[in-house]
């Protein structure tokens, strides 16, 4: 029997003409991983022209990728994450705000769906939000392998599990790293799919004192040294990420894609009006651009934010001028990878790739206008009406933004076009100088509307006894 153990082990193996044809399969696939940031705005960084937050290894990453600038995602969490996961327009999706607004509906492809199909392994760590919808898990929407919360318990966590739950103990942006190194060292040999969503720097804001001190020691205030040490902490967390890849012999097989679901939001954010937020001391040294607006709310600073892109020796790293929206980012990934849209059902993308831009810095191809909506304040969506029939476009505040211009429906019937090109803090209206673009984009957002209400799968209707706020 011993001399008999070779031959065992021998026939239980694969032929070695089968191990190298999965090799090559491996290698002529890449990795995707894609890393989320909650609430953290156009200006949190510091290679947006930020001095006084500390993001080096984001920085780094900026310098190494492709950086779209010019970027629309939605006014909150769960819209943009529902865009970003179908492809598609979030209300489209039945994603009209967040918490019992966020159903998003069972018959839309998640994108690990498709990477599992063409042979990837696929994993998620961190926030749930879209990733599990009522008493489904991630496993049913495409993801192999996940831990997750669906709170901001940013210390000692109850994390998430395809069997159960436990308690977890540390910081919980350490232990998602640790769980996704992990998971990239168990799968370096396999093309994977691995999503990555923070909850930093999401309310409240906690961390560590040796990240808050350095602000502190700057003068920043308690509140604003707390959200850029949970910032240091996120990036170094990244940083970990890269080198990990790194180390495992990946980085270059692998697509990188870091984004934020939405524009900053701070502790006064509900408290005051946007013109008082504007001119309070910590929110100026966080908006460096001087954006308009915050989280919930559709002006720049509520759905502007930096998408950066790399492939080490595939994508050439630098600014992009083509606009782009996170409903793209999944047929852009679906297009780099070779992995076919077409291979498992899904309905129709709203979002297109922006291949032809990664591929040449100098490409700015025609880009459809996205539609966005406010999802709290003047404007938003009236909650308890059944009948979709009953929400007017004229109550709603509605924006439809394209690469130069954006128009605003604002209610009551009222309008703005600003040149976001020229006038990225939206100061001036310029409907008198341009009434032609004006009165085709009008058309266009009410057109858009009305599809949308017309699809029938817009506003689900909020479970019964849902809170009212």
């Amino acid at each position: 029997m011993k001399n008999a153990l070779p031959l065992i082990i021998a026939l239980l193996l694969p032929p070695p003409a089968m191990l190298i044809a999965v090799d090559a399969a491996a290698a002529t696939k890449p990795n995707v991983l894609l890393i989320i940031a909650d609430d953290q705005g156009y200006g949190d960084f510091g290679f947006t022209g930020n001095r006084l937050v500390r993001t080096p290894n984001l920085d780094r990453l900026a310098g190494e990728s492709a950086v779209y600038r010019n970027f629309s995602v939605a006014a909150a969490c769960s819209p943009t994450r529902a865009a970003l996961f179908t492809g598609r327009d979030h209300l489209l999706t039945g994603i009209w705000g967040v918490g019992e607004r966020a159903g998003l509906r069972d018959d839309e492809t998640r994108l690990p769906a498709f990477f599992k199909s063409a042979g990837y392994r696929t994993m998620h760590v961190g926030k749930l939000d879209c990733a599990k919808v009522g008493k489904k898990t991630p496993s049913d929407f495409g993801w192999e392998d996940w831990l997750g919360i669906g709170t901001y318990e940013h210390r000692d966590p109850l994390l998430w599990k395809p069997k159960g739950s436990e308690r977890g103990h540390g910081w919980t942006a350490d232990i998602w790293t640790d769980y996704a190194l992990h998971y990239m060292r168990e799968h370096c040999d396999a093309p994977w799919f691995a999503s990555v969503a923070f909850i930093i720097p999401h309310l409240p804001w906690v961390c560590d004192e040796k990240y808050s001190a350095p602000f502190v020691a700057r003068g920043c205030s308690k509140n604003l040294a707390a959200c850029y040490g949970s910032i240091a902490h996120m990036d170094e967390c990244v940083g970990r990420l890269l080198n990990g890849l790194k180390e495992t012999g990946q980085e270059r097989r692998t697509i990188v894609v870091f984004l934020s679901d939405n524009g900053p939001t701070s502790p006064e954010a509900e408290t005051k009006s946007m013109e008082d937020l504007f001119k309070d001391e910590d929110w100026m040294k966080r908006n460096i651009a001087n954006l308009r607006g915050h989280k919930t709310l559709v002006w720049e600073n509520g759905d502007r934010v930096p998408l950066l892109m790399r492939w080490q020796g595939h994508v050439k790293p630098g600014d992009r001028k083509q606009f782009g929206g996170v409903e793209d980012l999944l047929p852009t990934l679906l297009d780099l990878t070779g992995v076919e849209a077409g291979a498992i059902p899904h309905l129709p993308f709203t979002g297109v790739s922006l291949r032809a831009s990664l591929d040449d810095a100098q490409v700015t191809a025609w880009h459809p206008e996205v539609l966005r909506m406010a999802i709290a304040g003047p404007g938003s969506p009236e909650r308890g009406v059944s009948d979709v029939t009953q929400r007017k476009f004229e109550d709603h505040h509605l924006t439809l933004r394209g690469p130069r211009f954006k128009y605003h429906a604002l209610p009551g019937g009222k309008a703005a076009l600003y040149d976001i090109e020229a006038d990225p803090g939206e100061n001036s209206d310029v409907q008198g100088k341009f009434p032609e673009v004006t009165a085709s984009m009008a058309k266009e957002c009410r057109e858009r509307w009305q599809a949308i209400l017309a699809s029938g799968r817009a506003f689900t209707p909020e479970p019964a006894g849902s809170k009212k706020n």
